[in-house]
């Protein structure tokens, strides 16, 4: 009787090869995909700060021993020279402290420890205008800054994460990792609103700091009243 020998048995080394090189192709072409979105996302946001007027940054630095102080601020800038710093600590007995500084229409107003406003002969901020037509400070050192450093370092990475919704307005996470490559930067998670491409919140990974935009093109600095 004749018989039929089928040649499709175990795999063999070349096969196993090819496959393996046509899933880490894949794999790379996913990546590689995914990197650029997030870069294109980080593009879009850098555009949408450039053309903010004013916006609000609240920050909690929530410490991570009870005997330490917990320090909560409040930045508000409206262009192209406005703004009003607050910084507020609270002690783990209670005890709390404020400083808090407006300069408007050209006069700047500081709080005194007695909570009442006088105006101060101290000069306006340098550091308003030139985020004026950039974007905050923060958003600067960590969005900006990412779309120069991600392309060139081996080992950074920007990952999709999680679609969050934050007063009502959705924001899709961005996980952004530089690596181990100097100068070396901690890792962070920007979560960009899908309509506006503004930054709603960014988080420290290694230190939980998280820092809240809010305010975006209504944000309005007023004298105090005396």
């Amino acid at each position: 009787m004749l018989r039929l020998f089928c040649p499709c048995g175990a795999p063999t080394v070349k096969t196993l090869l090819s496959i393996s090189a046509v899933i880490v192709l894949l794999a790379l072409v996913f990546f590689r995909l995914h990197s650029e979105s997030g870069l294109m996302e980080l593009e879009q946001c850098r555009t949408a700060i450039g053309e903010a007027k004013s916006w609000t940054v609240e920050s909690t630095n929530q410490p991570e021993s009870p005997n330490l102080v917990t320090i909560t601020t409040r930045n508000k800038i409206s262009c192209p020279e406005d703004y009003e710093y607050l910084s507020r600590s609270r002690t783990p007995d209670d005890l709390m402290t404020e400083q808090s500084t407006i300069y408007t229409n050209g006069v700047t107003y500081v709080e005194n420890v007695d909570g009442k406003w006088e105006k101060s002969a101290t000069a306006d901020d340098p550091q308003t205008p030139k985020q004026c037509g950039k974007g905050p400070s923060l958003v600067q050192s960590t969005v900006v800054n990412a779309i120069f450093e991600l392309p060139r370092r081996r080992a950074a990475s920007i990952v999709k994460g999680q679609l969050q919704s934050i007063e009502g307005a959705r924001c899709q996470e961005w996980h952004v990792e530089y690596g181990n490559e100097w100068p070396q930067m901690p890792p962070y998670t920007v979560c960009i609103d899908t309509k506006t491409h503004l930054p709603r919140r960014i988080t420290y990974t290694p230190s939980g700091a998280t820092y809240e935009f809010k305010g975006w093109n209504s944000t309005t600095v007023q004298p105090p009243a005396l």
